[in-house]
């Protein structure tokens, strides 16, 4: 009998244990980081800063049209391997860009024809995101509250701000903030950063 007794007593205390952790699993709350660390500079040049030009690049600049849809500048590193197209949305004063592309030349044979040639050895943001880098190294440097898109071997990071009232992006007066980190094999290639075209 005391052995009956024993073992109805583990298997209440188990089952009554069970029901603990399940409580406790159903309470607890995810906390994920709000992305809150936006970039607004490649090297010297700035989103909708149309002074910072000057500082990044000395020459006259030339608009394309129909390259994408907006028009558009291009830039390379001093070595030809890096570009970075600044888009000019309708509205945009001049020499002021509302969204950045960064990217490989040899990926878009199309730019390169009518292209500026830096100064610069390589491009990076204000927070040190740069070509080549990992998914992980990313997330360090922005956080964890982003959405991801996989295709094959290649995965889409993409980060938002959708509040035009947040203060990070509040005086710009533009649509959505976001973030692009296209990677291939985890390695960045492409990053498009900056406001939604309206």
């Amino acid at each position: 009998m005391s052995s009956f007794l024993l073992l109805f007593f583990v298997l209440f205390s188990c089952q009554q244990s069970e029901k603990k952790v399940q409580e406790k699993k159903e309470n607890e709350t995810v906390i994920t980081e709000k992305f809150s660390k936006p970039d607004f500079k490649i090297n010297q040049l700035e989103l909708r800063e149309e002074n910072s030009l000057t500082d990044f690049y000395s020459q006259n600049i030339r608009l394309l049209d129909n390259l994408r849809y907006s028009p558009v500048t291009i830039f390379t590193d001093k070595e030809k391997k890096e570009y970075l197209i600044a888009y000019q949305y309708e509205g945009d004063v001049k020499n002021s860009f509302s969204c950045f592309e960064l990217g490989y030349l040899k990926d878009d044979p199309k730019l390169e024809r009518d292209f500026g040639k830096t100064k610069y050895d390589n491009f990076k943001t204000e927070s040190g995101l740069k070509l080549g880098m990992t998914s992980e190294e990313i997330t360090n440097l922005k956080g964890t509250d982003f959405k991801v898109e996989k295709k094959s071997k290649e995965e889409i990071i993409r980060y938002t701000i959708d509040n035009p009232d947040d203060p990070k992006i509040k005086q710009y007066e533009m649509p959505p903030y976001f973030m692009e980190f296209y990677l291939k094999d985890n390695r960045l290639y492409k990053i498009i950063f900056g406001f939604e075209y309206p």
